[in-house]
């Protein structure tokens, strides 16, 4: 029996960034997240601007979004997928994700 996972290799179903939400990226590789909408901040560590900037390219599957984190740090696979997990959840919790 198959069960579901956030670290199985699922499509972000469509989850793109929303087109309200704008990143300010900052020296220190951090950043912000204004949502034009509800007039929120949001900030980011520099993996969630990693991944961020990856949505907006069009990455569309969490083991995507994983590899990006895997090659942009000094993570192992795992952690990466459940990082993305988290942070694509984190996103759709908050608003900052369209579909």
């Amino acid at each position: 029996m198959a069960t579901s996972s956030p670290l199985n290799d699922e499509p972000t179903s469509g989850r793109k960034t929303h087109p309200k939400c704008l990143l300010t990226e900052l020296e220190d590789g951090t950043g912000v997240v204004l949502n034009l909408e509800t007039k929120f901040y949001h900030t980011l560590n520099s993996t969630a601007v990693s991944l961020w900037k990856a949505l907006e390219a069009g990455v569309s599957s969490q083991q995507e979004l994983a590899s990006k984190i895997v090659s942009d740090f000094e993570v192992d696979e795992e952690t990466a997928l459940a990082d993305v997990a988290s942070a694509l959840e984190e996103f759709e919790r908050e608003g900052l994700l369209a579909r």
